[in-house]
C-alpha cells in the first residue's frame, strides 16, 4: 500500500465515521421529537379528561409553543438547479464567513450534501466565495464570501 493509497482509505474512513454520527444524531433528534410529541399529547389528553371529571370547570391549559423544526430534506421533486437556486438565494443573508450548516438554516432544509458540496464548489470557482479553512473531523469547512458578483443561475 502506497503512502497516497492510505491516505485515501484514511480519508474515506473519516468520511464515513462523519456520515455515521450525523445520520446516528439524525436519528436521536427524530426520536426526541417523537418522545416529545407523545408527552404533549399525553398532557393535553389528561388536561382535557380532567376538565371532563371534574365538578367545577378547569382554567383552559395554555397552548404549548411547538416549532415546528425544518425538514430532514428537501421536499420532494427538489432538483439540484432548485436546491442552487435557494443557495444563491440565501448568500446575500449569510455571514459574512459562514459553514454548511449556516446555509441549511438558511434555506430551511436539509439538502443532498453531494449536491450542496457541488454549488459550494462552483461558487469557489466562480469567485464569490473562497474557502476560509478547510474542514477536517468534527470541524467544519469554513466559507467567506468575497464579494464577487454571483454568476447566472441555470435555468
Amino acid at each position: 500500500m502506497t503512502q497516497n493509497q492510505y491516505e485515501q482509505h484514511k480519508r474515506r474512513l473519516e468520511e464515513q465515521l462523519r456520515a455515521g454520527i450525523k445520520l446516528l444524531e439524525t436519528a436521536y433528534q427524530a426520536q426526541l421529537r417523537a418522545l416529545e410529541m407523545v408527552w404533549m399529547l399525553q398532557v393535553e389528553a389528561a388536561g382535557e379528561l380532567e376538565a371532563l371529571v371534574s365538578p367545577e370547570p378547569a382554567p383552559a391549559p395554555s397552548p404549548a409553543k411547538q416549532e415546528t423544526p425544518p425538514p430532514l430534506s428537501p421536499p420532494r421533486g427538489r432538483r439540484i438547479a432548485d436546491l442552487e437556486v435557494d443557495v444563491r438565494a440565501a448568500l446575500p443573508h449569510l455571514p459574512e464567513t459562514f459553514t454548511r450548516r449556516d446555509i441549511v438554516e438558511a434555506i430551511g432544509y436539509e439538502p443532498n450534501r453531494g449536491s450542496l458540496f457541488r454549488i459550494l464548489q462552483e461558487l469557489v470557482e466562480q469567485g464569490s466565495t473562497r474557502v476560509e479553512s478547510t474542514g477536517t473531523g468534527q470541524i467544519p469547512t469554513v466559507y467567506r464570501k468575497t464579494g464577487a458578483p454571483d454568476a447566472p443561475v441555470p435555468g
